[in-house]
């Protein structure tokens, strides 16, 4: 499996993982990554911040971030207020191809025996 065109989307709009900061001045306060998942409300155990983006225009952010219980990799954009504008994901398979399939993930379930 190589670079899927979700994977392939995200990294032309905010590069490839981990190329982006590790925090973000957002009207003239400092904020580090895992501050910025707490202002959009993702932050969660099972969230993983990436990194930090300063967009387009003075009032548009983003956060990458790996989501384990879906496994996905999310951008999640928002405005100075925290405020949701929009996210884009990509499964974690569009990078990790063959070795996803081989990886002993962990699959806990209430109902198994």
């Amino acid at each position: 499996m190589g670079r899927g065109r979700d994977r392939k989307r995200m990294e032309e709009r905010f590069g490839e993982l981990g190329t982006g900061l590790v925090e973000l001045t957002i009207r003239g306060q400092r904020h580090h990554l895992y501050q910025l998942l707490r202002n959009v409300g993702m932050d969660h155990a099972d969230i993983r911040p990436i990194d930090a983006h300063s967009l387009e225009g003075p009032d548009r952010f983003a956060i990458r971030y790996f989501d384990l219980e879906e496994r996905f990799m999310v951008a999640y954009e928002f405005n100075a207020n925290f405020e949701y504008l929009r996210e884009q994901g990509a499964h974690i398979d569009e990078w990790m191809g063959k070795e996803y399939y081989d990886f002993p993930w962990a699959i806990f379930c209430p109902d198994s025996p």
